[in-house]
């Protein structure tokens, strides 16, 4: 509490275009400073108490990604309203410069998914990813993290986010279609997976039905 208001805490995911090297992370921590001298504009203008951020490098989902919290946020703000301001601040900071996706909400309900063979016929950006797994999935419910290539020297597979428990085990269970083929997809946090390991096996490419002629 701050005086006699109560203040609350949220956390967002801001995704970079590349992972955080040593140069990277010292920009990231710089950009901090830049989100809170935003902030504290914003702040004066509409004479409320300034949030402020602090960042961990190294702690999100994965390598190209910090996690962001913000503090001393009213009692009477939405997560909509905050994700709208900080997002605002960190696409002047880091947007600027080149090196932002996307940003989000963090939400410990998302399952982290992997496709282990996703051959696919052009190389694709992870928007373009996450376009054509939506296309050929209308019913997925998914994170906001864009799905991201997976292997090594030579790409084979691909992860992505289900938007929670339930949607992982249908993911499990029915397989996830890519390039016109149901693949198999597991769950890649352990702790979540329970009985549900495997999808069924590779179908052959999905015919359309009610031919005519």
């Amino acid at each position: 509490m701050v005086g006699n208001k109560v203040l609350k805490v949220a956390k967002m995911i801001l995704a970079h275009m590349q992972p955080i090297d040593e140069r990277g992370q010292a920009e990231v921590e710089d950009g901090v400073n830049k989100v809170n001298a935003l902030l504290r504009e914003k702040a004066i203008t509409d004479n409320t108490i300034p949030w402020h951020t602090t960042v961990e490098i190294g702690k999100a989902s994965q390598d190209d990604e910090s996690k962001w919290t913000i503090s001393k946020i009213g009692e009477d703000c939405t997560k909509q309203e905050v994700l709208t301001t900080v997002t605002d601040c960190l696409t002047a900071v880091f947007g600027a410069q080149g090196d932002m996706q996307n940003a989000w909400m963090d939400d410990e309900k998302v399952v982290r998914m992997l496709m282990p063979a996703a051959p696919s016929t052009v190389a694709r950006g992870r928007r373009d990813i996450g376009k054509k797994l939506s296309e050929e999935n209308k019913d997925m419910k998914t994170g906001h993290r864009f799905p991201k290539l997976w292997g090594g020297a030579r790409t084979t597979g691909l992860t992505f986010d289900a938007a929670d428990h339930m949607e992982a085990k249908k993911q499990v269970e029915k397989g996830v279609m890519w390039e016109g083929v149901r693949r198999q997809v597991q769950m890649m946090d352990m702790n979540k997976m329970g009985e549900f390991k495997h999808s069924p096996p590779l179908q052959k490419k999905e015919e359309k039905k009610g031919k005519t002629g």
